[in-house]
């Protein structure tokens, strides 16, 4: 797959999605092959709050990055 000048390895990709693509979901992901994955969304009032459950929005593992 190729997106603009950037060439994907494999053609499996996570598309975002609130409420199911928490941590653990896309380790999985990545574990049987995407090669893209998206954290979740997250609206920029808690961004700016940077309360728990947008932290735990946007916590990535090792095997996510680069990010």
């Amino acid at each position: 797959m190729k997106l603009g000048s950037i060439e994907l390895p494999r053609t499996a990709a996570l598309a975002p999605m609130a409420g199911v693509a928490d941590r653990a979901f896309r380790e999985l992901c990545v574990e049987y092959g995407a090669c893209w994955c998206v954290a979740e969304m997250a609206s920029a009032k808690g961004l700016t709050l940077s309360g728990r459950k947008t932290d735990a929005l946007l916590n990535l593992s090792e095997a996510e990055r680069p990010a």
